[in-house]
């Protein structure tokens, strides 16, 4: 081996390199094999979730058919004749697509009326024959999967319940035949927009005995397929599974099978092995092509780390090898370094070297900084001119240094001296026309001068003190005018060109500290009269600025403005209170403070955090963010705008915060008010316009029982849009404070007695603890009705048969409680249950419909009172309770 490459670092870094890819290799075959394992479970579940889905719509659709047969069963019990029966038939076959035909059945289970009508008009036994004996043992639907009449021979699914009258006795059984051709419609739907993705998939449902009941293929509906499909008989058991098994055309497919709860059906989801397994191949192909680039893009780059980094370092330690040696030894801290043989050592031993030469530099400007930083720490140009002499004689060895400044006339006289005698000081006057001396031809050439001082005809005054060696220094400012430095040797030795270098480079330093001193000097004089302007336009700034705040602070909205770099320079309380920040948590922080507070209460803080980054790019200056705190919603428009100075350059932002959730919740109360009542109208309205035209059918003629059963109904549809309406306008009246009360004495008992009276339902026990020394309560009775009454209710729809209404004496008022045994309600939505339109999920209510007024206008009644209203749960069983004023006196 060459020994540029035995020494060299290319050689320790393709080792390393070549261990770091063994690694990258070994973790890769790793990570394969767990994506390709976290893959295989993907598609699993991403099948089970489809065939759950699709089991869980199956048997939605049949419950949903049952119950709507049950109601049309009940219908036709109604019904008087066998015209009738017939034309509600047709109705409801019109209304489910999916129903082939519909039949009304004796109890003993001859077909009544079908439609469509049978051929024959003689009464025919209904097939398959095991469905009528399962109908009499059963009170709830029966389904089976077959031909409903042998003469039609239409397969379908068989729907049959039982209709009751109301002494419990069989009347008759109502029966449909629900297409299998319309239950495959959903399959072959989900089928083709595989399809369309290029995605090959299979969906199929069965029944118990293995017979396919819902497919895309039409013409394979009732065959058994239970053998074909891996998995489908443990799916029958009730256990959902996924497998891997032969399908039809000899590949490997996944099969994908759930329950079908409710009924013993399955749902089978199958797919070729090799597309649900694509993208593991995919990720091998991936996997090796990035390999191969790894390996060919490591290649190239150590050929190029070799050419333009390793060869060209190693060149350059060679050539340096001839630096100068110096004297000093090697620092103990880069020996280590300069033992090495490869180009770092040779680097290494030249840097040391020129460390070595650099130190003695290094030192002189030390000393020269230092002096200059000492030199400039003053205002003063007396002392300025003092410590200039006095580190002069420290930077260069003199025995005197004095600083001349020029007359008006240009006439140098000493201002300072340091090593000179007083005589010097007082005499010494050099004329501008004195070209002989060094200080004014440094002064006009703007250049170092220097002279050896000798006795001549006319010995200068330096020369009778002693001194034989002088030189000038130049201090030139363009504001305050020009001084000579003069610095005196008692030697006739020169001045070298290292000691003019530094007294060169200190008097440029100098030069700003004279500078600085004389223009400090004469503006002091100015920057007092500006003081004091700026004195009066700060105070005046100061009052507009205390009018100013006091105005933003009394805003109830939120104000914030922020510097150029996004730091809040002011925050009003408004949008202390809406962030729930302290103002000092605000003011001197970043601006992002808020942003993160706002974020952390949203009710979507991604959502905010991204609406807020475009806001702040100025993308949407406005937006609006939601927030919840102590379970409340509050919404909040946040608009963004620039500040801008006179000039209208921009100096800052501001942030307006407004709280719009009053104004928020009025325009949903208005959408869901008409939401509500438009479906609430919808029903009644329905009933009222189907009654009436029953009656108003000239080819029938109904009894009087059911002519007073159509116009009960019709009256009971009508009272309740009437007390909707009635509801709805209590409510703006309570809320605009106009609500009137007719409050006189009442006994509570009465009432209670009146209301259960009112509500009573069949299988509900309602039990009753008032005392009978209650005093009388100062109410309006009849919406203290509407209040126990709408309890009541409530108590019916979530309860379990039980209700229990209290009331006890407590200081000056009577407390009343409604109880039921449901399952009670959680504590999450305790707090809203009094709120407009809010309609609790827990249980299973006894009756559908509703507003969700009942509890808001019980709240809004006895608020009107003046007292208040509060619900309290359990695990089983909610009481919501309410006081009532008591009348002071005696009792009766």
């Amino acid at each position: 081996m060459p020994p540029i490459l035995r020494h060299s670092l290319l050689y320790q870094l393709v080792s390393v390199y070549l261990l770091f890819v063994i690694v990258v290799l070994v973790g890769g075959a790793g990570i394969n094999t767990v994506i390709e394992q976290q893959q295989r479970e993907a598609v699993q579940a991403s099948d089970q979730a489809l065939a759950q889905e699709i089991a869980l719509e199956t048997n939605l659709h049949l419950r949903d058919s049952e119950v709507s047969l049950s109601t049309l069963g009940h219908l036709a019990m109604q019904a008087r004749t066998s015209q009738a029966i017939m034309q509600l038939f047709q109705t409801y076959q019109a209304a489910r697509n999916d129903v082939d035909h519909v039949y009304w059945l004796d109890p003993l289970g001859l077909i009544q009326t079908s439609y469509p009508q049978l051929k024959s008009n003689m009464a025919v036994e209904f097939s398959p024959p095991d469905v009528v004996p399962r109908v009499r043992n059963t009170a709830n639907p029966v389904i089976e999967v077959g031909i409903a009449i042998e003469t039609t021979f239409n397969a379908g699914v068989i729907i049959a319940a039982p209709i009751h009258d109301n002494h419990g006795t069989l009347v008759g059984i109502i029966a449909a035949s629900l297409s299998l051709f319309e239950l495959s419609e959903p399959l072959q739907a989900v089928v083709k927009a595989q399809q369309l993705q290029r995605h090959q998939l299979q969906i199929s449902i069965i029944d118990a005995r293995g017979e396919l009941v819902a497919t895309p293929d039409h013409s394979r509906l009732l065959q058994t397929v239970l053998d074909e499909l891996p998995g489908a008989d443990l799916a029958l058991q009730h256990q959902g599974n996924s497998q891997l098994g032969t399908g039809l055309d000899g590949q490997n497919w996944l099969f994908s099978s759930v329950p079908v709860s409710d009924i013993d059906w399955a749902v089978v989801v199958q797919r070729p092995a090799s597309e649900a397994l694509h993208v593991v191949t995919q990720l091998h192909l991936w996997l090796l092509t990035i390999a191969l680039i790894f390996t060919i893009g490591g290649l190239l780059f150590w050929l190029l780390l070799h050419g333009r980094v390793i060869r060209p370092l190693h060149t350059l330690a060679l050539q340096h090898q001839a630096l100068p040696s110096s004297e000093q030894s090697i620092p103990s801290h880069a020996t280590q370094l300069a033992r090495r043989a490869d180009e770092v050592g040779y680097l290494a031993r030249s840097l040391i070297r020129l460390e070595r030469d650099g130190l003695a530099k290094l030192g002189e400007l030390q000393t020269l900084l230092e002096t200059s930083s000492v030199v400039v720490g003053s205002l003063e140009p007396q002392a300025v001119v003092g410590k200039i002499i006095r580190e002069v004689r420290r930077l260069v060895d003199v025995q005197a240094a004095a600083v001349l400044l020029p007359d008006e006339q240009g006439v140098l006289h000493v201002l300072v001296s340091d090593g000179h005698n007083r005589r010097y000081n007082d005499i010494l006057s050099l004329a501008p026309e004195n070209v002989s001396s060094s200080a004014v031809l440094a002064l006009h050439s703007n250049r170092p001068v220097q002279k050896l001082l000798s006795a001549g005809p006319a010995p200068s005054l330096s020369y009778d003190e002693g001194f034989r060696s002088v030189l000038a220094v130049p201090i030139i400012s363009r504001h305050a005018g020009g001084v000579v430095l003069l610095v005196h040797r008692t030697q006739p030795q020169p001045f070298n060109q290292n000691e003019i270098d530094l007294l060169l480079t200190f008097a440029n330093y100098a030069t700003l500290a004279w500078e600085h001193a004389v223009l400090y000097e004469r503006s002091d004089e100015r920057l007092r009269e500006v003081a004091r302007e700026n004195a009066q336009l700060y105070q005046q700034a100061s009052e507009e600025k205390q009018k100013l705040e006091a105005i933003m602070e009394s805003m109830s909205d939120g104000l914030v403005l922020t510097g150029i770099n996004g730091t809040v320079l002011y925050a009003n309380p408004g949008a202390s209170s809406i962030t729930g920040l302290p103002i000092t948590e605000l003011e001197r922080h970043p601006i992002q403070v808020l942003y993160e507070a706002l974020s952390r209460s949203a009710m979507e803080p991604e959502e905010c955090a991204r609406k807020m980054l475009q806001a702040t790019s100025a993308e949407k200056p406005e937006l609006l963010i939601e927030l919840e705190r102590h379970t409340q919603r509050q919404v909040i428009h946040l608009r963004f705008f620039d500040v801008g100075d006179e000039a209208g350059q921009t100096i800052g932002r501001g942030l307006l915060l407004r709280d719009v959730t009053r104004e928020r919740e009025i325009d949903e109360f208005k959408t869901t008010l008409l939401g509500a009542v438009g479906h609430e109208l919808r029903t009644p309205l329905a009933a009222i316009k189907g009654y009436a035209s029953t009656l108003l059918q000239e080819d029938v003629t109904w009894p009087i029982e059911d002519q007073r059963h159509f116009l009960q109904t019709i009256s009971t549809k009508a009272d309740y849009m009437a007390q909707l309406v009635s509801n709805l306008l209590d409510l703006s009246r309570q809320e605009a404070g106009l609500l009137l009360l007719n409050r006189a004495p009442a006994r509570l008992q009465e009432i209670v007695t009146h209301t259960i009276a009112e509500t009573e339902h069949p299988g509900v026990t309602v039990t009753t603890r008032i005392p009978d020394d209650l005093p009388l309560v100062d109410i309006d009775s009849g919406r203290i009705e509407v209040v126990l009454r709408n309890l009541v209710m409530n108590a019916l729809a979530y309860g379990e048969s039980e209700i229990h209404i209290s009331a006890k004496l407590q200081e000056n008022a009577v407390i009343v409680a409604v109880t039921d045994n449901g399952p009670g309600i959680a504590p999450t939505e305790l707090p809203h249950v009094f709120e407009r339109f809010y309609r609790a999920q827990h249980g299973r209510q006894r009756h559908s419909g509703g507003t969700g007024l009942g509890l808001a206008i019980c709240k809004a009644f006895i608020e009107a009172h003046g007292t208040s209203i509060w619900a309290e749960s359990a695990k089983q069983g909610t009481t919501i309770s309410f006081t009532l004023p008591a009348r002071e006196g005696p009792h009766k």
